[in-house]
């Protein structure tokens, strides 16, 4: 559920926001004490933006078979009835809308394989959003291909891997191409080459993998 509010107030380490809500019973029933705020600049989407997205939907348009038209229209009603947003339009909606959008159509891409004239990674508005989505799907981030749990953190030498706890490690889903090649060049060649960085992995990663998380 998504509601809209106003920032009122800033002391210097938090914000002070006012959303009405009048449906009491459902922070009830779902025991609701957590929330996350989405903060809009004003800025409206810009042209970069908008092509990545056309982009992405044309690759879907392709992939799937449908007319572009089509495609655009099934891609943001899903969207607005997976996150709760108002419709949108990509004449003039805002920044952050634009890249939530970007990242969902991505994240869709990644999911069912679908290929792409260029590179997601050099799509995504959001990296580490696209690396976890990688790793959630085991699809390397560099080319989408199948891949394997590559350790950013070093395990050291005789240490089985099974036992360890890998939960809060450090890292990428890379196929045996790139996973080859980080070993070839060395992390820190490899992460400026890319613009990439490991990410923690959590408890439903752990599970993804396979892998012991506590």
């Amino acid at each position: 559920m998504i509601i809209q509010g106003q920032l009122t107030g800033f002391d210097g380490q938090n914000l002070k926001i006012i959303a009405p809500f009048e449906d009491d019973s459902f922070l009830v029933r779902k025991h609701v004490s957590e929330c996350e705020i989405r903060l809009l600049d004003g800025r409206t989407i810009s042209v970069d933006q908008r092509k990545k997205i056309y982009a992405t939907m044309r690759d879907i348009s392709i992939w799937s078979g449908h007319v572009p038209d089509e495609i655009k229209a099934l891609m943001k009603y899903d969207f607005i009835a997976k996150t709760g947003c108002e419709y949108f339009s990509l004449s003039d909606c805002d920044m952050t809308t634009a890249n939530e959008f970007l990242s969902f159509l991505i994240e869709f891409c990644v999911e069912w394989d679908i290929p792409t004239l260029d590179s997601l990674l050099d799509r995504s508005p959001d990296i580490a959003r696209y690396l976890y989505c990688c790793l959630a799907n085991k699809k390397c981030v560099l080319c989408g291909k199948k891949a394997d749990l590559h350790h950013v953190d070093a395990i050291g030498s005789g240490r089985d891997r099974k036992k360890i706890i890998h939960k809060g490690m450090h890292t990428l889903s890379l196929c045996r191409k790139h996973h080859t090649e980080f070993h070839t060049i060395g992390k820190n060649t490899f992460f400026e080459k890319y613009h990439l960085f490991g990410i923690k992995l959590d408890d439903f990663l752990c599970q993804v993998w396979k892998v012991k998380g506590a």
